[in-house]
Parts: C-alpha cells; sequence; structure tokens
C-alpha cells in the first residue's frame, strides 16, 4: 500500500511537459484547435410533368415560366416549382470570343449543333414512323402515297441528333427500319410498308446508334398482333426499354369498329394507351383517308388526346399538316411540382395556360393522375 500510495503521489507531481513527452494529449493553449465540420443531407423531390405548348399554327410557345402555368388538381390550384424546355436544338450557341473564333468547349463551325439530352435519355429525340397499311380501300393507298411526298419534308424539319425509325401493321406488325439518323433509307421504309406486305430486313440493332429498337422488338408478339391497337402495344413495349421522351408519328387511316351504335373502341385500345402511356410515347396523328371526315377517325383522334398529342387530316393540304406537325415535336416543357403541395386526395392533374394575351396557346399534356397513396 506505501509503494502505491509513492506511485501515486509521484504521478501527480509530474509536469504538464512530462506528460505531453508520454504521448497523451495535449491540453489547453498547446492543443491544435481543429477546424469545424458540418454535415447535412438534402432530399429533392419533385414530381414532373411533360406538356407541349403550341399555337394555331402548330409553332411552339417559348419562353414560358412557372407563373404562366395554371395546375389543378380536382378544384385545388398547385404552384408550379419550375419549368425546364428541353430539345434536340440544342443549347444556345457559345458566344465568340473577340478574336472571332468559338469559345473553348463549342462545336467545330462544320459540325451539327449539339444535342440538349432529355432527361435521362440519349441525345436527339426519338421518333417512330407507325404506317397503318391496307390494300383492301383505294383511297387510303392514295392518301398514303399523297402524304409521302411530304413525308420529306418532315425529315427535313428534325435535327441532325434526331433518330428515326419506320414500323408498320398489315396483316402483323413488322419493324422495316431501326433508330437511325441517316434520313435516306427513311421514305423507302415507309414506301415499302404502304405497299402491305412483303419481308422486313432482319434488324439486330447496335449500327453505332444511341439507341435502337431491334433488341427489344419482340417479333413473336409482333407475328401474333392481329390488330392495329395490339400492335400499337407491342411497339410501346419495345420503346419502354429505352430512356427519356419519345414521339411517334401515326400514319393511320382509323382505329376502332363502325357497328349499329356508332364507333366503338376494341378492347385492345385501352391497353394500347396504357403502355404508351408507360413507355413515354406521345402520338402525333396524320390521318391518310381520302375524306373530310369518316367514322374511324374518332379512334385516331382518341389515341392523340390520350396521349398528349395532335391530329391533322392529309387529304387537302398534306404538306401543311406535315409541317404543323414537325413544329409540333420541336421540343417539350417539363414541369415539375412539390409533392408536398399535390393533395393526398389525388386526382387528374389539369394544366392550362393563364389568361395572358401574350400567352395564348393550347397544351398538349397526357393524361396523369396524381397524389395517390
Amino acid at each position: 500500500m506505501r509503494r502505491f500510495l509513492a506511485a501515486a503521489l509521484f504521478v501527480a507531481g509530474l509536469p504538464v511537459a512530462a506528460l505531453a513527452s508520454s504521448g497523451s494529449p495535449p491540453t489547453g493553449r498547446d492543443a491544435p484547435v481543429a477546424p469545424p465540420r458540418f454535415g447535412g443531407r438534402v432530399d429533392v423531390r419533385l414530381f414532373t410533368v411533360v406538356v407541349r405548348v403550341v399555337d394555331g399554327a402548330g409553332n411552339p410557345v417559348l419562353g414560358l415560366k412557372p407563373e404562366d402555368f395554371r395546375a389543378r388538381v380536382g378544384k385545388k390550384e398547385v404552384p408550379v416549382a419550375a419549368v425546364d424546355w428541353i430539345s434536340s436544338e440544342g443549347a444556345p450557341a457559345a458566344e465568340e470570343s473577340p478574336g472571332g473564333a468559338a469559345a473553348p468547349g463549342s462545336p467545330a463551325p462544320a459540325a451539327p449543333p449539339p444535342a440538349a439530352p432529355a432527361p435521362s435519355g440519349p441525345a436527339g429525340k426519338l421518333v417512330v414512323l407507325f404506317v397503318q397499311a391496307d390494300n383492301n380501300d383505294p383511297g387510303r393507298t392514295r392518301g398514303h402515297l399523297r402524304t409521302l411526298q411530304s413525308i420529306p419534308h418532315l425529315l427535313a424539319a428534325l435535327q441532325p441528333s434526331d433518330l428515326v425509325a419506320v414500323v408498320a401493321f398489315d396483316s402483323h406488325l413488322k419493324l422495316w427500319l431501326d433508330f437511325t439518323r441517316d434520313r435516306e433509307p427513311v421514305p423507302t421504309a415507309v414506301y415499302r410498308a404502304i405497299r402491305f406486305g412483303g419481308h422486313p430486313p432482319e434488324l439486330r440493332g447496335g449500327g453505332g446508334e444511341p439507341a435502337s429498337l431491334a433488341p427489344h422488338f419482340d417479333l413473336g408478339k409482333a407475328l401474333r398482333a392481329a390488330s392495329t391497337e395490339r400492335g400499337l402495344e407491342v411497339t410501346a413495349e419495345a420503346l419502354a426499354r429505352l430512356p427519356g421522351e419519345k414521339v411517334m408519328v401515326l400514319l393511320g387511316w382509323g382505329l376502332g369498329n363502325f357497328g349499329p351504335f356508332g364507333t366503338e373502341m376494341t378492347p385492345a385500345f385501352a391497353p394500347a394507351v396504357r403502355a404508351l402511356g408507360a413507355a413515354r410515347v406521345t402520338v402525333f396523328v396524320l390521318d391518310v383517308t381520302d375524306a373530310d371526315a369518316h367514322d374511324l377517325e374518332v379512334g385516331l383522334r382518341g389515341i392523340a388526346e390520350a396521349t398528349g398529342g395532335t391530329y391533322d387530316k392529309t387529304n387537302i393540304f398534306p404538306t401543311l399538316a406535315v409541317r404543323h406537325l414537325a413544329r409540333a415535336i420541336s421540343g417539350y416543357y417539363v414541369l415539375s411540382f412539390d409533392p408536398d403541395t399535390l393533395p393526398r386526395r389525388g386526382g387528374p392533374l389539369e394544366i392550362d395556360l393563364r389568361d395572358r394575351r401574350h400567352r395564348r396557346g393550347t397544351v398538349l399534356v397526357r393524361p396523369t393522375a396524381v397524389g395517390v397513396d
């Protein structure tokens, strides 16, 4: 016990320097001051909706801000948190340096303009030309051939980064051309589809393009597709495997069946609409029927409205209709909403423009339900 007490008193009497030299942590003024460290976590949750806003000539209405949109769920108005314009035309041109050369990082003058990729999608738009062929009605065939002459106008209006594919339904669904930036084979593929029948080339995908439809195109389902509506569904299932928004141009003559009670949609219509919505596909219809009005246009109008697209006839001014479509698909807005501002009870989301003279236009949007637990 005496030895223990002596050792304790000896340690208590050591100077601070001795303790520091023994490896104990310094204290007081001799201790280094560590910089303060802060940590935190920020969760950003946004609900987004794709809309297009066009004027009477099909031109996109540009420069819209969150306050220009009015969004409602039921009777409750919900604020738009942010608005982004997405277009394959690319970012604004780089400012020139004082010497006249392009600023660092800008593309070479001879190169095509850079593409502004859609969120989580490849550069450029994905455009599918869906041909609804028919060899039993000469008027429909004439309408297809008339519209075919205007296809180059549509291709010329696309950006170099946009990709085009050709799909057709005659006796069953066929993939005539996979996504490509090359415009030259597109009219030929559409013409072969219009002729009804024949065997499309075997497409394995790839080809150096950033997106390919062939690897996801189910040939078994395509062969068993017995209606245009079923063909639309199978095409949408393949497109769902590709990221981003897609545009489908339907060169068609009608959907549904005409009976004693008027035009009725087939049972395959609703599944096709759901598949197109799930694949983020907007359908723009060019009605090729050689008539001012017909019974089956109800279905064509319905598929366009259900996916946020437009409907135009080509029997009088096909080139004008195609140019109208080309302007409408040139870009779109992404509206962002804070989920906390959406009503928990849910309901359909309605979006339009506020009553301002300089913001007149038509809002095209896929029917969307929000706020559902």
